[in-house]
């Protein structure tokens, strides 16, 4: 593809050596550590109007890997992760709009965006689903620090969870997100 180029790097401190017209991400800016530094970052190596559009979870009660499923295999429902970065740190369509203006982005809107979320799938889902929620997500901080013993039992609770979602062939989650969208403004 002539007209697309991928890098790795941090977009708050390294230059991207183009000036693109269009910014794209699929899940990954909640885990900017300073989003105002990221965004603004971004703004003042984008071209003119260039636009930006990016996903991000919306609340975890929201979206039932983080919340439901959870509270399923260990009794309540996890914490609020409150703002940091994370997989909830863009859920206040208010505090990302904000951080946008001020990072110079305008006719910022957010979409709210109902999905679902496959965890699983395959021969067996449910298993499928299980190792997956046992690497990522509230299910595995919780297991990662369980006794073997106690671990186990966990792990029974969070198959049966799971398996009220099953589909088929999948296990799917309702899931929700926003799907975000502004433009640059005029350079300072």
């Amino acid at each position: 593809m002539p007209n697309a180029r991928f890098r790795v790097g941090d977009v708050a401190t390294e230059p991207f050596g183009i000036v693109p017209d269009l910014l794209y991400s699929r899940h990954g800016v909640m885990f900017f550590a300073d989003p105002l530094a990221a965004f603004a970052a971004i703004r003042r190596q984008a071209a003119p109007g260039a636009r930006l559009v990016f996903s991000c979870f919306r609340a975890a009660r929201d979206n039932a890997f983080a919340h439901e499923v959870p509270a399923a295999v260990f009794g309540t429902p996890p914490d609020d992760p409150g703002i940091t970065p994370g997989p909830f740190a863009f859920a206040d369509r208010d505090r990302v709009g904000a951080i946008l203006v001020a990072a110079g982005w305008r006719d910022a809107v957010a979409e709210p965006v109902d999905f679902d979320y496959i965890a699983g799938e395959g021969a067996d889902p449910v298993a499928d689903a299980v190792d997956f929620l046992s690497r990522i997500g509230p299910c595995a901080r919780g297991l990662a620090n369980a006794a073997d013993g106690e671990r186990m039992r966990l792990v029974a609770r969070l198959t049966a969870a799971l398996a009220r979602y099953r589909s088929d062939n999948r296990v799917i989650l309702p899931a929700a997100a926003w799907l975000w969208r502004a433009r640059a403004g005029e350079r300072s």
